[in-house]
């Protein structure tokens, strides 16, 4: 080990599993394939953006706000969008924000 860099390769140091939803990844949702961008949108953090080139391009996340996947603050949100229900064909923000929170039914589990 290098003077200066003690404990950079600790054994101790919990690694947090990644997320579904990362910039530049390609996810599928209600069977269409999106690719994860950066949100362009005032006060949006992600964009989803189809992979067949057609229409319907997706915001959602909020910038500035941390996600917390089983957490009671990630079961409260799960709770909540739950009840949310789109007559919108397709996918929706909320579909998104939820594979985020990483939501099944209306509890948030840990990656």
């Amino acid at each position: 080990m290098l003077p200066g860099n003690i404990g950079l390769f600790s054994k101790n140091k919990k690694v947090m599993a990644k997320s579904r939803i990362q910039i530049g990844k390609t996810i599928t949702v209600k069977g269409r394939k999106y690719k994860i961008s950066a949100g362009t949108a005032k006060g949006k953090k992600y964009k989803a953006t189809p992979t067949d080139g057609g229409p319907g391009v997706i915001q959602f996340g909020a910038k500035g706000y941390k996600v917390g996947p089983g957490t009671p603050r990630g079961n409260n949100y799960c709770t909540r969008s739950a009840g949310i229900k789109s007559s919108k064909k397709g996918a929706t923000p909320n579909d998104f924000a939820r594979m985020l929170w990483n939501c099944d039914g209306k509890k948030s589990k840990k990656y």
